[in-house]
């Protein structure tokens, strides 16, 4: 290993640290998106009750005998 194979080993090295980085990087944005708070509107919400209002009255329907 002369001067060469150091160099290239460095680099290799430099290049291993940056994907880490990349990487470390990437779980956090996957880490913020995960935590972060949404924000929803009370009509928003409304209209998810009445949606699962209907989901449950099929439900209710196709299984009831």
């Amino acid at each position: 290993s002369g001067p060469k194979g150091v160099i290239n080993d460095w680099r290799r090295f430099k290049q291993l640290e940056t994907e880490q980085r990349q990487e470390q990087r990437r779980e956090m944005e996957r880490l913020i998106k995960k935590l972060s708070m949404t924000c929803r509107s009370r009509l928003d919400e409304e209209a998810d009750k009445q949606k699962q209002k209907e989901l449950q009255e099929k439900i209710n329907g196709k299984v009831a005998w």
